[in-house]
């Protein structure tokens, strides 16, 4: 698969001079300057390396004076360049940062073009680092500039990328139609003619039918991988300046086709197509990562038809490249291969060396895939909006501020009229008519007053107690922290610094948990929850199918108890998620391992029943009333040390009660608890 350096590195700045022109503001200009024209002349070079393409670009900038739009294209495109070639994720993210750093003084309403792209290109260095929550929070910062106004340009960018991470999840059908939208939104960009977005369209065909194939629809991804050609043969035609770049994408796509026949028992056609993807990308300073990955899979048909000289010529010529090119996953089949030939050869002390390489690199490789399964796009997008929310809700109290002081400075003057009037009620009795509907009108409003003092008051109150339960659970671990800093600073050992950072990441990981905890407490009401009819089984089986996961870390069982006729039930999908894996991740917290968690479904009384019980360490009974308390102190930690913050329970009672429904609790200490949610059905 064709990953994001395709136009990060080389085109992502074609990108940058022609992306965003619904936005009428002063930061772009988009007049070609001499920037384009070395960036242009470098995508025209053949045969060339990557370091020498950043040394012909560092040496035509010497001495010139750069504006913001030439600085952002300039750190774009180095940070492409180290991210996905040079495989130096470090690197890339200093120059990412750099763009950051020129507009720290800069407004993001009035430089929303650059910002719109530092923020792409923040992401795709944590992304290359494997950071991938950070990655996402500047994907959703960028998409934020540009979805009001309906940029198509920058907006397939974020479709894009939230197609990758969704293909590294093996969510293949969800990647596929992220790939469809972000084509879609190529085709309503309006400089759809320019070579960045020629460029995405063809890769994001070969994306789409790679996501069709690996869901095992090999006729709709030969369909898209055809299309794709097509696409690409017709451009060649149209404009034969970027003949060098077109056939290196052809390249990729001959790689993957071969994948097709070579699943269609068609070995014949496949080593013809990855043949053809070798001859183009090897070694011809195009996509040489994706080279390596056809030169392999070729390695592999020579291993399985027990061709045993071209399987060692291949290797030796994959062993040269990845020498010059690192490639992590290239390397890893490459040892597997290489382990293979070496048994094939009757070699054992070679095939043992090279079957720990292969071990040793696919456990490293599942940790870092690990990290990719752990990102929930929906629950980070849900987050993120809160935190967008969370911040209108700042600005709208500004605002309401400001008109409570216009209110008092109104009643104020309404006094002082009152007292003038007075005056005049001796001299007619008609004055003090008015005056008495002038009294009745104050009352009324010392009324509204007073009831909007008394909600003002219950929201400060609120927010003290979310205030010292921040200020107590964040107190430690922050603390904590330059302490530890300061030993690393004076620790040699380096696998010491290595355990004193780990506690610094788990400090700071039960930090942003707990705030995460305390942001879904918020704006929580029925007035802002949307209901839609849902199928109950339906529901709770999408919630086991996750949960499951989470059960097995401590070998437990989760068992449910499914309707014999699914209903459907009003409410809000994703918010009753919440309420349902609060629920069920607290079971598992407070339970021994290889104990069983029952989740059942009834209805009784014109409600629905969801009934979690487990066989945990209970409750006790004296602090039964205040779980469901965030001022309350019923925070325990779990059975293995699990670190609770009392915030769970709470959030699960609040938006229960925004569905007009009832949560409750009945739990014996030692024996384990049940927690009953009751929704209404109308």
């Amino acid at each position: 698969m064709k990953v994001i350096a395709n136009t990060i590195g080389i085109f992502f700045i074609l990108l940058i001079s022609s992306c965003s022109t619904n936005l009428i503001k002063s930061d772009w200009n988009e007049k070609e300057t001499f920037v384009d024209t070395v960036l242009s002349k470098i995508s025209q070079q053949k045969n060339t390396t990557k370091r020498s393409e950043i040394l012909f670009l560092d040496s035509s900038l010497n001495g010139r004076q750069l504006n913001l739009k030439q600085q952002i294209q300039i750190y774009a495109y180095k940070s492409g360049i180290y991210c996905y070639h040079l495989q130096k994720p470090d690197s890339a993210k200093l120059y990412a940062d750099s763009m950051l750093y020129i507009l720290k003084d800069k407004n993001p309403q009035e430089y929303p073009n650059a910002y719109t792209y530092a923020y792409y290109t923040n992401g795709d260095a944590l992304y290359a680092n494997n950071q991938f929550n950070e990655a996402y929070t500047f994907y959703y910062k960028a998409r934020a500039f540009n979805s009001t106004n309906k940029d198509y340009c920058s907006l397939k960018e974020y479709s894009y990328r939230v197609g990758m991470i969704l293909f590294k999840q093996r969510k293949f059908k969800d990647a596929a139609k992220n790939f469809q939208q972000s084509l879609a939104e190529s085709d309503l960009c309006e400089k759809g003619k320019i070579f960045s977005n020629y460029y995405r369209k063809q890769e994001l065909q070969n994306n789409i039918a790679l996501s069709y194939y690996m869901q095992g629809n090999y006729d709709s991804a030969l369909t898209y991988y055809n299309r794709a050609l097509d696409y690409i043969s017709a451009h060649q035609k149209a404009d034969s300046t970027t003949f060098f770049y077109d056939e290196m994408a052809k390249g990729v796509v001959y790689g993957n086709l071969g994948d097709i026949f070579k699943k269609r028992g068609d070995k014949e056609e496949a080593e013809k197509n990855y043949k053809k993807s070798v001859a183009i990308n090897f070694n011809s300073g195009r996509e040489t990562s994706d080279a390596q990955y056809s030169y392999l899979k070729l390695a592999e048909l020579y291993e399985e038809s027990a061709r045993i000289t071209d399987l060692e010529n291949a290797l030796k010529e994959i062993r040269i490249s990845l020498n010059k090119t690192p490639n992590p996953k290239g390397e890893i089949k490459w040892h597997k291969l290489s382990w293979n030939y070496y048994e094939l050869t009757d070699n054992p002390k070679n095939a043992y060396y090279h079957l720990s390489k292969y071990q040793n690199l696919t456990e490293e490789d599942e940790k870092i895939n690990k990290k990719i399964y752990e990102v929930d796009i929906n629950k980070q997008l849900e987050l993120l909006e809160q935190e967008n929310q969370l911040q209108i809700a700042r600005q709208e109290n500004e605002i309401s501020r400001a008109y409570l002081i216009m209110s008092l400075a109104v009643l104020s003057f309404i006094i002082l009229l009152s007292i003038v009037l007075a005056r005049n009620w001796l001299l007619s009795k008609n004055h003090v008519k008015k005056l008495k509907e002038l009294n009745e009108t104050v009352h009324s409003q010392n009324e509204q007053l007073e009831i909007a003092m008394g909600a003002l008051q219950k929201t400060l109150g609120e927010k003290d107690s979310i205030l010292k339960l921040v200020a107590h659970d964040l107190r430690t671990p922050v603390a904590s922290i330059p302490t530890m800093v300061e030993i690393i600073m004076s620790e040699d050992n380096e696998e010491q610094k290595k355990e004193y950072l780990e506690m610094i990441k788990s400090a700071c990981n039960s930090s942003l948990t707990l705030i995460a905890e305390i942001m879904a407490t918020a704006d929580i009401s029925s007035s802002n929850i949307e209901k839609e009819p849902t199928l109950l089984n339906e529901f709770i089986n999408d919630c086991a199918a996750i949960l499951d996961i989470k059960v097995k870390e401590k070998n437990q069982q989760l068992t449910v108890r499914y309707l014999e006729n699914d209903i459907s039930v009003p409410m809000n999908p994703e918010k009753m998620k919440r309420v349902v894996f609060n629920l069920v991740t607290n079971s598992v917290k407070f339970s021994k391992r290889d104990t069983s968690i029952n989740l059942a479904l009834s209805v009784k009384e014109n409600h629905a029943i969801i009934e979690i019980t487990d066989q945990g360490i209970g409750i006790p009974e004296k602090i039964i009333p205040e779980i469901f308390d965030i001022s309350k102190s019923g925070k325990r930690k779990g059975t293995e040390g699990e670190k609770s913050y009392g915030l769970g329970l709470n959030i699960c009672k609040k938006i229960v009660e925004a569905h007009s429904g009832k949560i409750s609790v009945i739990s014996e200490e030692g024996k384990g608890s049940t927690f009953t949610v009751a929704l209404p059905l109308s």
